[in-house]
């Protein structure tokens, strides 16, 4: 009888395990898949990434790209494919990626809208890219967002000469110094130039000092440095990566910018 007992409560713990285990196995996959998800927020369109198990507090980077297809570099089918590196790294740091379509403007207001669309997130974020959206919406609603950042655009000319940032906000900036559309050194009528951009977020910060990091640069690749602006009010940060390449997108075959963005949002 005592065998038989032992038996049954080996066969049981066995049973229980395997579950376990392939419970685990479930996760590990769920872990590893993504939802795509593409609507309209705010009369402009947007693809909403996502880890498929995420919870809807996870923190939210939203990224205003002028072409959402460059942005995204998404095909759309019955079980979407991701092609875009920054959607690894919003699986692996748990944050809801959404991009949307929408070019140059003064006119903010949407991203409000945008905001609204993820009421329960922790913490939402900003990136402007190929356009000076970020900079532009640090100025207008500063508080909207908890950091902003910016990858080959910049001020556009009227926003700048107006200049009306009102308060301290993070602000990380990545841009090539040979970019053929947003020149390192200005467009005329179009845009102001890189060290005038980030010099005008370093100065509403009240920025002290600062540091500057090269980086190993990549085989056959451009030198990358980061400038560190400290001893900004209220703990605020500012970065600005310089690309020496004429790569005018996300610059990501010279660095791991995405990582570099979301580890500096992270802190925020």
């Amino acid at each position: 009888m005592k065998k038989i007992f032992c038996i049954l409560s080996l066969c049981l713990m066995f049973a229980v395990a395997c579950e376990k285990t392939a419970d685990t196995d479930m996760t590990e996959k769920n872990d590893s898949s993504l939802v795509v998800v593409s609507q309209t927020i705010a009369d402009h369109n947007a693809v909403i990434i996502q880890p498929s198990n995420s919870k809807i507090t996870a923190p939210v980077v939203v990224v205003v790209a002028d072409d959402i297809t460059l942005a995204t570099r998404m095909t759309v089918s019955a079980t979407p494919e991701v092609n875009f590196k920054a959607a690894e790294h919003c699986l692996i740091g748990r944050y809801t990626l959404c991009v949307i379509e929408a070019g140059e403007t003064e006119d903010v207001s949407y991203l409000n809208d945008i905001k609204s669309a993820f009421p329960n997130a922790s913490k939402l974020y900003l990136v402007s890219y190929r356009n000076g959206v970020a900079y532009t919406a640090a100025m207008q609603i500063p508080a909207t967002f908890a950091a902003y950042a910016c990858v080959s655009g910049a001020i556009d000319v009227e926003s700048y000469k107006v200049n009306n940032f009102t308060q301290p906000v993070s602000f990380v900036h990545v841009h090539a110094k040979n970019n053929p559309e947003y020149k390192w050194t200005g467009v005329e009528d179009k845009s102001v130039s890189v060290p005038l951009s980030i010099g005008a977020v370093v100065a509403i910060n009240e920025c002290t000092h600062y540091k500057t990091t090269a980086f190993t640069p990549r085989e056959g690749k451009g030198r990358v440095t980061c400038t560190q602006y400290l001893g900004g009010l209220n703990g605020s940060d500012v970065k600005l990566y310089t690309v020496d390449s004429a790569n005018s997108g996300w610059c990501d075959e010279e660095f791991e910018v995405y990582n570099q963005i979301w580890n500096f949002f992270k802190t925020r």
